[in-house]
């Protein structure tokens, strides 16, 4: 059997067929959906060109992976009409990531309905990891009709990175240090443009950095992470900054790139060993973020059987 993976950021398309047989890489790339390449740069473009291209190689099914699935989606669910509806309306939950990805998923199902083609296609959520979390972990300590109504909690994201992280080490440490996998507690980070921390035990999750949306906890590439909320309403009322506008700067401009004007960490370190202060400065409230996360979780889980 041969899968076509998909994985769609806000300006990039990952792909990747494998052989399930061997698990083999028959192929895989990334594109660039703001390059001149793909004439004018939709995601919608470069899934049908890919597709055009792959027409002569067998595919059995088709995988998406899909930043937030909310509190709908807690597994691999098929795409079909009613999974795109509910998909949609998580978009202001995950609104850099969320979009792009249905779009992607929309533009496979219409090649294939042009096609005549019945491969059936499925989505993977970073949030499903995270729909155990224990209550005490993914409730805000705000009013109740904002999570029995308005459904705002801790989602997390990264989750099939963590899941994955986590399931690998405990092989790891089960077959060559006799660790009992079941008692195996791992702090698990994912760096990089958006970055995020989880704290497992015995293979499941029982707390995680990010939040409601992938705009909470560590300092990443664009984002943020934990701020202060107050900042969000005196921007509004002393610089007369809309919502839109301080959303766009918290999950755009903020970050790294607001610290040191750069959002890559490569291009950072380089300025870090020339002496640039505020690359220097970045690069130490990055760490410390992620110093400060580490010992929290040592805390709730009672020591820490290793980092990955």
């Amino acid at each position: 059997m041969n899968i076509l993976v998909f994985n769609v950021g806000s300006a990039t398309l990952k792909y990747a067929l494998f052989d399930t047989t061997t698990w083999d890489r028959i192929q895989s790339a990334t594109i660039d959906c703001a390059s001149s390449q793909t004439e004018g740069g939709s995601h919608e473009l470069a899934i049908r060109t890919l597709l055009q291209q792959l027409k002569e190689i067998r595919v059995d099914a088709i995988g998406h992976r899909v930043v937030q699935g909310g509190e709908f989606f807690h597994s691999v669910t098929q795409v079909d009409q009613e999974s795109l509806a509910k998909l949609k309306t998580l978009d202001p939950l995950a609104p850099l990531h969320n979009p792009p990805a249905r779009n992607a998923i929309l533009a496979v199902v219409a090649f294939l309905e042009q096609a005549q083609s019945r491969i059936p296609q499925f989505m993977v959520f970073d949030t499903a990891y995270y729909s155990d979390l224990p209550e005490v972990s993914f409730r805000y300590a705000i009013p109740e009709p904002w999570y029995r109504e308005h459904g705002v909690r801790r989602y997390g994201a990264h989750g099939t990175s963590h899941q994955y992280l986590v399931q690998r080490a405990g092989r790891y440490l089960s077959s060559r240090w006799s660790h009992d996998a079941s008692k195996l507690r791992i702090v698990s980070l994912h760096l990089g443009g958006g970055s995020s921390a989880t704290a497992s035990r015995g293979g499941l999750p029982i707390d995680t950095s990010m939040g409601f949306t992938p705009l909470e906890g560590l300092v990443m590439g664009t984002r943020s992470g934990d701020i202060d909320p107050s900042v969000v309403f005196h921007m509004m009322r002393h610089a007369s900054l809309s919502a839109d506008a301080v959303e766009f700067c918290l999950n755009k401009e903020s970050g790294l790139k607001g610290l040191c004007g750069d959002s890559d960490m490569r291009r950072i370190l380089a300025r870090v060993k020339d002496g640039d202060p505020s690359a220097i400065l970045a690069v130490e409230i990055h760490s410390r973020r992620v110093q400060k996360v580490i010992g929290a979780y040592a805390a709730l889980l009672g020591g820490i059987d290793a980092i990955v």
